[in-house]
């Protein structure tokens, strides 16, 4: 149930004791071969098959679209908020769906740079209301290892029905122990992305999907607890 199509009596009535279920994504360049957006996309896939599961036993709202992008701003695209930004926007956004009454928030994230600052803001939160909530990113909820712009990411944007913007060609990216500050620009490819892009089809996205689909669905059912 999507609260933004909701009447505000509508809204009134179907809230009481379900959860709000909310992502976290950004705009930021994925290589050449994906849109920028796809760290939205994604999890709005998600939510989309989610929905179709639960149905009313959540409340879904729409999508934070612009997240906190580091390391890509030398590509053409990466269209960020400050860190201190975002988190007071999560922070409030939160603190007025403790008001309306929720005490339960399913958080899918889309893009990596934004999870610690959606905990952050959460975990302050949680001094002054009471609730419980679950930060997810997609990636850990599937056994296949996901990169940056790589095969299981355009995988699944083929699977949400958008098609490459360009044929990926492999090209190579180092890694590094720890977290280097600045990023070294050859942590991605010359394209920006990570990983392989060999093996890129809708089928594989389906089955990533089912995946995440299904454990959210359990999460959902369980107060949010899923045991790894």
């Amino acid at each position: 149930m999507h609260a933004g199509t909701l009447s505000h009596e509508e809204f009134r009535k179907a809230r009481g004791g379900k959860p709000a279920v909310i992502v976290f994504g950004a705009i930021e360049p994925h290589g050449k071969h994906l849109p920028l957006d796809t760290d939205s996309i994604i999890p709005m896939e998600i939510v989309r098959r989610l929905e179709k599961k639960v149905g009313a036993n959540a409340i879904f709202f729409p999508p934070v679209n612009y997240g906190y992008v580091y390391t890509l701003r030398r590509f053409p695209g990466a269209i960020s908020l400050t860190s201190s930004t975002l988190q007071l926007v999560a922070k409030e956004i939160f603190s007025e769906l403790c008001r309306e009454g929720f005490t339960r928030f399913l958080v899918i994230i889309g893009h990596g740079g934004n999870t610690g600052i959606v905990k952050n803001a959460l975990k302050e939160l949680s001094d002054s209301h009471k609730f419980r909530a679950a930060v997810v990113e997609w990636w850990k909820l599937t056994k296949v290892e996901a990169g940056h712009a790589d095969e299981v990411e355009a995988s699944l944007v083929l699977a949400a029905g958008f098609v490459l913007r360009a044929k990926p060609v492999q090209e190579k990216s180092k890694r590094y122990a720890g977290d280097i500050i600045p990023a070294p620009a050859d942590v991605f490819t010359p394209s920006g992305y990570i990983g392989k892009v060999g093996d890129i089809n809708k089928e594989k996205g389906e089955k990533i999907y089912a995946e995440i689909v299904a454990k959210m669905e359990k999460m959902l059912e369980n107060d949010l607890l899923l045991e790894e």
